[in-house]
């Protein structure tokens, strides 16, 4: 585990790194939470190739009354969202960054003047014209490097396209 680094509490770790490194690393991960990560994972293992690249994983409300992650891997971008039910469960959505033709993004401020995370505005190519999605609550310490790694990836496969 050399892309893992951890302080305490908290860690580091050195993207990228496929899914099947994730899942060792989530091992150092408090038990409750990662029931979370273990969930994402089994529904990553349907839409992402095995050996594909993750380059950011980080928890984001990819829809407005559910929680869960952003991925943000070599070929598409996921977006896992848990599921409420009794058995708890995630579903993945795949993003293909071809699909994608602009990418925005927004500081959510509080009462206080303090930060609350991130918003991402993703515009996506539609049957007709484009479609807009947005995603919440992206932890501000890893935003700009998401959003970064997120246009690279776009640039990097509008060219292909």
């Amino acid at each position: 585990m050399g892309k893992f680094t951890k302080f305490h509490r908290y860690a580091v770790m050195e993207y990228p790194v496929t899914l099947k490194e994730m899942e060792e690393i989530s091992k150092e991960i408090p038990k409750t939470e990662r029931k979370f990560y273990e969930f994402a994972f089994k529904a990553l293992r349907k839409v992402m190739k095995e050996d594909e690249n993750i380059y950011a994983f980080d928890m984001a409300d990819s829809k407005l009354t559910k929680t869960g992650f952003i991925v943000v891997g070599e070929h598409n971008l996921y977006l896992v969202a848990m599921k409420g039910r009794l058995f708890g469960g995630a579903e993945a959505e795949v993003v293909k960054y071809a699909d994608i033709k602009n990418v925005h993004f927004d500081i959510i401020p509080t009462p206080f003047g303090l930060t609350n995370g991130g918003i991402l505005y993703l515009e996506i190519k539609a049957l007709f014209g484009s479609k807009k999605r947005t995603i919440h609550n992206i932890p501000e310490q890893n935003f700009d490097s998401i959003v970064k790694k997120i246009r690279e990836q776009v640039n990097q496969h509008s060219v292909k396209a």
